[in-house]
């Protein structure tokens, strides 16, 4: 059986029918962008740009993209973060859905996280969202960039943060802005120094521990449970069943679980193999 959802921000297809003893169903979130090119005006090769796409803040020098270029860098930001949010999630399941039987045994799976990045023409409505990239001078070492305008360097690593001894955090910006477009925030959203109903950009929103700020949703690289909240809110809308408020409701795990016999959830075992 294969469910599919369809929404503005990202689609999700389950697909129970790979399910068996040792592989569990598999849902699949997926996000089409469409990227749009931002150059000198006039066909000049160099010119400027605002960071944030605001023009009240300060410029940076950009220069023209070439096809080789813009290809290039497409396809490395796509293979990139596809390969950073892929596959790292299951789902524990713990309603009673989705179950199979094998000869006579009833198996529960689990839920698997997989993730889908493609490209679409962001002028043919296929697109979840329209990403625009500004390629930058050779003298430009930062830009100002959000959720929906990259710069050439945002697949490459750069500081973000320091930790309280001093070491620097990395990030590559590019799997952090697909956090956003999955519908995540800031690591501290929502905490007295980061509310929501504030500015969730400044950087105390990025993390004031350093766990927080090692976070892909702070500064750094650092993939933990709590990112797989899409995935838990696409098997809600899937089954009804569940809360994001109740960790324990599709909980999240970084570790493949296998599916589980009714015997196995009776006893509260979690199965991590299966021979």
């Amino acid at each position: 059986m294969k469910k599919t959802i369809t929404t503005s921000s990202w689609d999700a297809e389950l697909n129970t029918d790979v399910c068996n003893t040792y592989n569990n169903a598999d849902l699949t979130l997926k996000l089409r962008l469409g990227f749009n090119q931002i150059n000198p005006p006039s066909g000049a090769v160099e010119g400027t740009y605002h960071d944030y796409g605001d023009a009240t803040a300060p410029t940076r020098k950009i220069i023209r993209w070439t096809d080789t270029s813009w290809s290039t860098w497409k396809t490395n930001f796509l293979q990139t973060a596809r390969q950073y949010w892929h596959g790292k999630f299951w789902l524990v399941n713990n309603f009673d859905e989705l179950s199979f039987d094998v000869k006579g045994v009833k198996f529960r799976p689990n839920i698997w996280c997989r993730f889908e990045l493609t490209e679409a023409n962001s002028k043919s409505g296929m697109a979840h969202h329209a990403i625009d990239v500004v390629r930058l001078h050779a003298s430009e070492h930062w830009f100002g960039s959000h959720s929906k305008l990259y710069d050439s360097l945002d697949t490459r690593k750069v500081q973000k943060a320091t930790t309280a001894l001093g070491k620097g955090i990395m990030q590559q910006a590019h799997v952090h802005e697909i956090g956003h477009l999955l519908g995540l925030g800031h690591v501290d959203e929502g905490k007295p120094h980061c509310p929501t109903a504030g500015n969730t950009n400044i950087s105390a929103c990025y993390g004031i521990t350093d766990k927080d700020k090692n976070s892909v949703m702070g500064g750094g690289m650092k993939l933990l449970p709590e990112h797989a909240i899409p995935w838990r809110r696409a098997m809600i809308n899937f089954t009804g069943k569940g809360l994001i408020a109740t960790v324990a409701d599709w909980e999240a795990k970084m570790q493949r679980h296998y599916p589980r016999t009714e015997a196995e959830i009776k006893a509260n075992k979690a199965i991590l193999s299966r021979r």
